[in-house]
């Protein structure tokens, strides 16, 4: 039955295509695994008074039919639609299939929702990961009028909604807890996701700078520097992660050195939203951390999430917000989902054979790819001190 659906989505249209499956020309590891997907809804406590939602990805017990993830936007400007509908793979509010699971949790962008990384969260699940992607409620963000307040938020907010999600997924309030292994969890996080992240692995955030010194101290003392890490989480992913540029610099090196989890950096080298020299920052001063870097020749900042469904209308601005200009998005996805798929086989799985697609070889060349078909990638693994 698994095989059967696989077989008929890959036939569709490739715009049309579920973001989780991949072109027939990316590198192993990128396509889906055997699993088949289930899918819920859910909500958790943030802080007092304050509710958000979360999206559960996690390997079924048998296949269902699948499900879609439609997303309102509130008072959109020109040129992106009232709302965008992403095809799925996963069924939704099926049986999970039993058994504790490594355990990811996935944290957006500003703007983004939960399932705007719905096609990462589903290749993972499919390859026996439980994921849950929260909902930091970003909606005015897509608004000249309110993104700033929204921006202000999500810098106050993003590590106390990770920290308090880690939480609920550990508690009796979620319905697949029995899945969810709670010492062997990795935090995938974007842009504002890869900010909060990095605090809430340890990283934490300065007391200083143009934008930290207008934030009260009190609002996010547990994010602040020096951070402690959250319980149970063993790696990171920090793609294209906001807070390094030198103008809203929002970590001192003594804090980042903070960071004691191995981590996976993804970036493009044009990032003009958090700053390539930003996030190589970041990167070369979290000195403590096993971390590999994964580079996109002429990528800007829209690596993470999901690319412009086709029922979407084709504008310059919805792109703009979620494609990127240079690279095919089904493959810088599909790569992004190799990478990843290598790294947390290999820090939660514990399977030492996933370093080799990792570790670029002595000319540069990374396990898993068609010849000549690794043109504008580079690798590099760095050691901690």
């Amino acid at each position: 039955m698994r095989l059967l659906l696989t077989l008929a989505l890959l036939a569709a249209p490739a715009l049309a295509r579920p973001p989780s499956l991949v072109p027939a020309d990316a590198p192993e590891l990128a396509a889906p695994g055997p699993l088949p997907v289930g899918t819920r809804e859910a909500r958790f406590t943030a802080a007092p008074g304050r509710d958000l939602g979360i999206t559960l990805f996690y390997p079924a017990a048998k296949q269902g039919p699948a499900t879609s993830y439609p997303h309102k936007f509130d008072n959109p400007p020109e040129g992106i639609p009232p709302e965008l509908v992403f095809e799925a793979i996963a069924a939704a509010d099926v049986a999970a299939a039993p058994g504790k699971r490594p355990t990811i949790l996935l944290s957006h962008g500003l703007g983004r929702w939960s399932t705007a990384m719905s096609g990462m969260a589903e290749n993972l699940a499919s390859k026996g990961y439980l994921v849950a992607s929260i909902d930091h409620n970003d909606r005015g963000a897509m608004n000249p009028g309110t993104r700033v307040q929204a921006f202000a938020t999500s810098v106050v907010r993003r590590s106390e909604d990770q920290r308090a999600a880690l939480d609920w997924l550990k508690s009796g309030k979620n319905p697949l807890l029995a899945q969810v292994d709670p010492a062997n969890i990795a935090i995938i996080g974007y842009s504002m996701g890869g900010f909060g992240t990095l605090a809430t692995a340890g990283a934490g955030h300065a007391r200083s700078g143009a934008v930290m010194s207008l934030v009260p101290a009190a609002q996010m003392e547990p994010a602040l520097e020096p951070a402690k890490p959250a319980a149970g989480v063993r790696a990171v992913v920090l793609i294209a992660p906001w807070g390094g540029a030198a103008a809203t610099r929002s970590f001192t090196p003594a804090g980042l050195a903070g960071l004691k989890l191995p981590s996976l950096w993804i970036m493009g080298d044009q990032d003009d939203v958090a700053g390539a020299d930003g996030i190589r920052w970041l990167h070369d001063n979290a000195v403590s951390s096993d971390r590999r870097l994964l580079v996109f020749a002429n990528a800007r900042h829209n690596l993470g999430g999901n690319p412009p469904p086709a029922s979407a209308p084709d504008t310059h601005r919805l792109r703009d917000a979620i494609d990127e200009p240079v690279w095919r998005k089904d493959m810088a996805d599909a790569i992004i989902f190799r990478t990843l798929t290598a790294f947390l086989d290999l820090t939660l799985k514990g399977d030492a054979t996933r370093a080799a697609y990792l570790d670029a070889g002595p000319d540069g060349a990374l396990k898993g790819f068609q010849p000549r078909w690794q043109l504008g990638l580079t690798a590099s693994h760095t050691l901690p001190r």
